[in-house]
């Protein structure tokens, strides 16, 4: 099997700030995955409209933030998507060949060396670093250790078509370096992440599927809740929300990761000390949210109050989220994105 040689793999909380920090390693760079999750656009909300059920499925994290990351930093490379298998086959190999690791998007669904729980959603973030004619090895956040998952398998979980699509899509490091000062690009993302959490329409990035976006669509979240006691199977949407929240085992919607990301990247941007541990809190409702909807599910028929107090948990989180949000567009500034 062909190798990219000195690729040093380490799990992590979120598959797509845990890829960057790992390629960004392998490159010479240093950089936590939380500082990785910050520059990238960090927190998002999105509510995700599916074509055939009457509900919605939420996204805590940004489906932007890899390529953002490396804009922000000036890093050239190259995204590739919509080619035939075989052709972006070739593509992915070829920069194996030369010792570059390839981030791929795919649809976790098919990749069987993911635990039941916890749950990820798509696009699913794994590094290719290694390949031969009928297999390849991926460097998953989400795993302790390199997995190998054969051609076919990599054929299915690298398209998705449904409530967001898929199509053979990959990023990879086209020369490394780096041409934008990295305070700039930390103050980049944070400016990012709070302009599109409060007024999302204003942030040119795709989320790759119909639905609301941004605090408009976490509030809209807690009205969704206070309406699925009336739903034929309550249970279905609570138990897509609450994997939504507790995503690659975080709990808490990423956004104790976002605290992090305040701490470290506030420091080189002046943002007030405060906000990391108001964030940090937040996170800590979000935690509290996720066990009220696993009580729902424990029980025997939908309690319209059981409902209720998770919406009024999450309306709570809005108002937070808010106000943080809201203060550090005070000291950053609007995105221009």
């Amino acid at each position: 099997m062909e190798h990219v040689e000195g690729y040093d793999h380490q799990p992590g909380t979120h598959c797509g700030a845990s890829a960057l920090r790992n390629v960004t390693a392998y490159y010479g760079w240093r950089y936590t995955e939380a500082a990785c999750f910050g520059i990238g656009g960090g927190a998002a909300f999105v509510l995700y409209e599916h074509p055939t059920d009457p509900w919605v499925t939420p996204r805590a994290s940004p489906t932007w933030l890899e390529r953002a990351f490396f804009e922000r930093l000036g890093v050239p490379h190259t995204v590739g998507e919509g080619e035939d298998f075989e052709t972006a086959w070739t593509e992915v190999t070829a920069r194996v060949d030369e010792d570059d690791p390839v981030l791929l998007f795919l649809d976790p669904a098919p990749l069987e060396y993911l635990p039941e729980r916890p749950t990820h959603l798509p696009p699913h973030v794994a590094v290719l670093v290694g390949y031969d004619d009928e297999s390849v090895e991926l460097a998953d956040g989400a795993m302790e250790t390199r997995q190998t998952v054969d051609r076919e398998t990599l054929r299915t979980a690298w398209r998705h078509d449904g409530y967001l699509e898929l199509d053979n899509e990959y990023l990879v490091v086209t020369r490394a370096r780096r041409t934008e000062d990295g305070t700039d690009a930390a103050a980049a993302g944070l400016r990012q992440a709070a302009t599109y959490m409060l007024d999302p329409l204003s942030i040119k990035r795709d989320a790759r599927g119909p639905g609301e976006e941004g605090l408009p669509a976490l509030r809209a979240f807690g009205d969704y809740l206070d309406s699925w006691p009336d739903l034929p199977e309550p249970a279905r949407p609570v138990r897509a929300a609450r994997r939504s929240i507790n995503e690659h085992g975080d709990g808490a919607a990423f956004r104790g990761l976002f605290a992090d990301a305040l701490e470290e990247l506030g420091q080189r941007t002046g943002l007030a000390h405060d906000l990391a541990d108001r964030m940090a809190g937040v996170g800590r409702t979000w935690e509290q949210v996720a066990a009220d909807l696993g009580a729902i599910l424990e029980d025997d028929e939908p309690r319209p109050g059981a409902f209720e107090e998770a919406a009024s948990r999450v309306a709570d989180v809005a108002d937070r989220e808010e106000a943080i949000f809201e203060a550090i567009a005070a000291e950053l500034g609007d995105a221009e994105e």
